[in-house]
């Protein structure tokens, strides 16, 4: 067997493998959903948003340890892929409580709750909702930021730590072991994730 054809095979293997991970990061969520039942699409979309817009920030933030085979994995740059998982959970995500928010008529489901430590994990995700904007924000704002903008875009960290927390906590699909322990493993990978990326960072350094 060549070396270039173990490379070849190498990359086919890392490319199939991520790919299998990423649907099955999505179909877990909508699997549970349709297990449990809903009562009309209303409930639907607002479990569905909750759940896929949380898997889709975590790739967005996850694939930054995979920037150097991007290429080999999705055809183009991290930053394409980044941009497209980055949106799609911002989209997902903020609709989310925009949903809750017309289903249950109240709009107190943006403020963030601070009455108590239980209270604040319990609604964890409105807190997230506005670090993920600051983090968008200071991507747009980058040449003007400078120095910063890096500081207030990794943001996207507590901001999915806070939103898996809150779906922990009040999602009634998280009732289901599987999902459960699948949040409890995206929760340590993201921490994982951001201790080699500060490890990195100061290596450079």
């Amino acid at each position: 067997m060549s070396k270039g054809y173990a490379l070849e095979s190498g990359k086919a293997m890392l490319r199939t493998l991520v790919y299998a991970v990423i649907l099955l990061l999505y179909f877990i969520p909508v699997l549970i959903v349709f297990l449990h039942g809903f009562d009309d699409f209303f409930e639907f979309f607002r479990r569905i948003t909750g759940l896929i817009g949380i898997v889709s920030l975590f790739m967005a933030i996850i694939l930054s340890s995979l920037v150097k085979y991007s290429k080999i994995i999705f055809g183009t740059t991290y930053l394409k892929v980044h941009h497209l998982f980055s949106i799609t959970g911002l989209i997902l995500i903020t609709l989310h409580p925009i949903i809750m928010a017309i289903d249950f008529g109240t709009s107190r489901l943006f403020i963030p709750n601070f009455s108590s430590w239980n209270a604040f994990l319990a609604n964890a995700g409105r807190p997230a909702l506005y670090l993920i904007y600051i983090a968008t924000l200071a991507v747009i704002l980058r040449k003007n930021l400078k120095n910063y903008w890096r500081f207030f875009h990794s943001l996207l960290y507590p901001a999915f730590v806070f939103g898996a927390i809150h779906g922990m906590r009040q999602g009634s699909d998280l009732r289901n072991v599987s999902l459960y322990t699948l949040f409890v493993i995206m929760i340590a990978a993201v921490i994982v994730n951001f201790i080699y990326k500060r490890y990195q960072l100061n290596f450079r350094k």
